[in-house]
């Protein structure tokens, strides 16, 4: 079975096809019933469409930094 926190640490590269079609399916399957991991997906892929659209923007220092930060908070807690 496949947790939530197994399916945030495997999204990447399940979306990068670089994972065994085994945990490819049980990914699949845990997303389609677990509502939270299922807004996660959906929230990955816009975010992946967004950074594209974005790719040639530079971000200021000060952003990055708040984000890294924002990021490295949400992974503590």
């Amino acid at each position: 079975m496949m947790t939530c926190r197994e399916l945030a640490e495997k999204l990447g590269a399940w979306k990068a096809g670089e994972l065994p079609l085994h945990t490819r399916a049980l990914l699949s399957f845990h997303a389609a019933w677990c509502p939270c991991c299922r807004a996660l997906v959906a929230t990955y892929d816009t975010t992946i469409v967004l950074s594209a659209e974005l790719a040639d923007e530079r971000v200021p220092d000060e952003v990055a930094a708040a984000f890294d930060a924002m990021i490295d908070q949400a992974m503590q807690g």
